[in-house]
């Protein structure tokens, strides 16, 4: 039987390259291994409005969703000196209440 460890894991920021490695391996292997699916990017994290009032949107890189229990996982590439992040949503929904 597959198990997950997506309940003792948090949403982090990425504050460094070698974060950012570690985190794209982890994820990869899990994907590879059976565990996340790679899924496609949706909705995006963040909207802003230009000075025309002409809205900007920003998408993460990658979605994640545990086959296990359905966790979805949101992870933003760091564009140095902009940090990323990777968010967890419980319920498996987009948008709801993310566990930072």
């Amino acid at each position: 039987m597959i198990k997950c460890d997506c309940k003792e894991r948090i949403g982090i920021e990425i504050k460094s390259y070698r974060m950012f490695d570690e985190l794209k391996d982890f994820f990869e292997k899990r994907v590879t291994e059976g565990i996340f699916e790679d899924i496609p990017v949706e909705a995006p994290h963040y909207i802003g409005y230009d000075s025309t009032g002409k809205a900007m949107k920003w998408y993460a890189n990658k979605w994640y969703r545990c086959k296990v229990c359905g966790v979805l996982w949101e992870f933003d590439y760091p564009d140095f000196p902009a940090i990323g992040f990777v968010r967890k949503f419980e319920d498996g929904v987009y948008g709801s209440k993310g566990c930072e």
